[in-house]
């Protein structure tokens, strides 16, 4: 190849981690690497999502967007936890700074507790391998620091690893989230791993309808992907109504614009292509105090709105 980089460009580096080139370089959008970009040059600047929209003129939904994904694949650490009202999430905060125990802190620790023996011992079974040093600590943490139950943490083990994500810090901030939000026992847990399996399963759908890339969906896209499937109850036909609809205006694929246009469907009791297709001006005749047809006017309103 013709080129080599100009030494001057260089004189003002920015610090790209070399994960994003190795892992998530055919993964990420346009729109993706450019805020990780823009955030990478700019990072000492306070700047917010507003600046990073009016910046690369694109919504600041897309900018949050690309910032959750970032945030998901672990190149980006969401900071300012602490300063949450609720005190729950504050103590999650306070402890998440803790010290997690040395070695010669969990061996002390498993000669008086045995339950801290029980725990490694049946971690090193569900690995099928000895325990590494970070995994020791991040385990017996949560057992000891933040009083998590035994059972809870092997049970988040077993989720991992059945995931393929048996790596420690998705067991961390899993069991941090867990504690968090109130999983504090197997019931809960175990509704919670249900909830996360039929999310990744509206998302296998909206995926394959949408021929989006294989990739792991950030947590807005999997929320998004639930609320249309599970919660609103659309199906196929519609999603594809709305993608379409969707890229005709925008010319991409928006998780957010889509989400306005079924939102709207879904409010005006829209449901199938041909409820769609009906006369689009509002009923003279209402139904429990709103119109029986589709209000185009609405919809409009709702898709031209801010997010």
């Amino acid at each position: 190849m013709d080129y080599i980089l100009n030494n001057q460009a260089l004189l003002s580096p920015a610090v790209i981690p070399s994960e994003v080139t190795d892992k998530y370089l055919k993964l990420a959008s346009g729109e993706q690497l450019k805020v990780l970009l823009y955030f990478v040059r700019n990072i000492y600047s306070g700047i917010e999502a507003k600046d990073i929209s009016d910046y690369l003129k694109i919504a600041e939904s897309e900018v949050l967007d690309a910032l959750n994904f970032w945030e998901q694949t672990g190149i980006l650490i969401k900071t300012g936890v602490a300063k949450t009202t609720e005190e729950k999430k504050e103590k999650v905060a306070v402890k998440a700074l803790s010290v997690k125990p040395t070695r010669e802190e969990i061996a002390s620790l498993s000669q008086t507790d045995p339950m801290v023996s029980f725990l490694l011992r049946e971690a090193e079974l569900k690995f099928r391998r000895a325990l590494r040093g970070s995994e020791l600590q991040t385990l017996v943490w949560l057992y000891s620091d933040y009083g998590m139950d035994i059972s809870l943490i092997l049970m988040l083990v077993e989720y991992a690893i059945s995931e393929n994500r048996a790596n420690i810090g998705f067991i961390e901030s899993t069991a941090l989230n867990w504690i968090e939000t109130g999983v504090d026992s197997i019931a809960s847990a175990e509704k919670y791993i249900e909830e996360q399996s039929r999310k990744k399963t509206s998302w296998s759908i909206v995926q394959r309808l949408f021929g989006l890339e294989q990739r792991n969906p950030t947590a807005k896209e999997l929320e998004f992907c639930y609320r249309w499937i599970d919660e609103w109850d659309f199906k196929s036909d519609m999603l594809k109504q709305a993608y379409d609809k969707c890229v005709d205006a925008k010319g991409k694929v928006s998780f957010s614009y889509i989400n306005k246009i079924l939102e709207a469907w879904h409010k005006n009791g829209i449901s199938s292509p041909a409820s769609l297709n009906k006369d689009t001006k509002p009923s003279k005749k209402k139904v429990g105090g709103s119109f029986s047809a589709y209000d185009k006017s609405l919809v409009d309103k709702l898709l031209n709105s801010d997010d």
